[in-house]
């Protein structure tokens, strides 16, 4: 996605799971993590790797949040590694990043931004929220 616009927000939900997710489960995971950080979810970035634009759970659970939904390319989750929480060898191995939830954070709540908290994962589905610079 060369010239892609950077994404900048004041609250972004990394999410993701294995193909097929359901994305009632996936919002009840994005909440149950926005309230352990004690923010609210609505009008927050939902985002996800691309490559995953046939994946429509993604796509329900972002209105199911009432948030917003962008993919983001692996370079700019990249970019966003050294500040990571949590590390799986298994992701860094296929991904070259330590977590793809919470680079997707990262990268959503754009530049100077910060996570909240490590990732919350469940046996299929994963989020992490990071918050924009002021």
């Amino acid at each position: 996605m060369a010239g892609a616009k950077a994404v900048t927000a004041r609250l972004a939900i990394g999410v993701g799971g294995r193909r097929g997710v359901d994305p009632i489960a996936l919002a009840a995971l994005a909440r149950e993590a926005a309230a352990r950080c004690g923010v609210v979810v609505e009008g927050a970035v939902c985002a996800a790797l691309a490559g995953r634009e046939d994946e429509a759970e993604f796509r329900a659970a972002s209105g199911l949040l009432s948030a917003s939904f962008v993919l983001l390319p692996l370079e700019a989750l990249r970019k966003r590694d050294a500040e990571l929480l949590t590390r799986s060898p298994l992701v860094a191995a296929m991904f070259g990043v330590g977590s793809l939830v919470e680079a997707l954070a990262l990268a959503g709540a754009g530049e100077g931004s910060r996570l909240l908290a490590p990732r919350f994962s469940t046996d299929r589905l994963a989020c992490a929220i990071a918050e924009g610079a002021a």
